[in-house]
């Protein structure tokens, strides 16, 4: 039983392993909720490069976001367009899963609670939102 678990846990940290860190992030200068996620992101073991403009639309544009999936910061990686407050767990999954039909995760909006927008005990119910290669979207995720 102990060289299941022990090839289970080396499988898992293997996979972990695979996936990309190095992530680029576009945020505006004004915008404090940004630091705080990509705080988050650091901690969780991604090497972040800060980029702050004060519009980045033509950027959300060209990988797929219209102004309605919109949010503070977009980010970049490993070929993925991260937008706004999507958790951790969320990018690992894709970054781990490499679908081939996605190319943004997002989160709408700024919602209370979500990564980066905590305020004390408030939490809003929201989805993480894919949006797929041919502009089609579903939830990814729900939170």
């Amino acid at each position: 039983m102990k060289k299941i678990l022990l090839i289970v846990a080396m499988a898992f940290s293997f996979s972990y392993a695979q996936i990309a860190t190095d992530m680029v992030v576009y945020k505006n200068p004004y915008c404090g909720c940004c630091t705080n996620w990509i705080a988050q992101m650091k901690a969780e073991g991604f090497n972040i490069q800060t980029v702050v403009r004060k519009n980045f639309d033509t950027l959300k544009r060209a990988n797929g976001i219209s102004a309605q999936y919109a949010s503070c910061h977009t980010a970049l990686i490993d070929g993925y367009a991260i937008e706004g407050h999507v958790n951790y767990s969320a990018i690992k999954r894709l970054l781990t899963e490499k679908p081939k039909d996605i190319r943004a995760l997002t989160v709408p909006g700024m919602v209370v609670g979500s990564p980066g927008m905590e305020m004390g005990n408030k939490k809003m119910p929201y989805n993480i939102i894919a949006i797929r290669t041919d502009g089609s979207t579903f939830i990814y995720e729900r939170h």
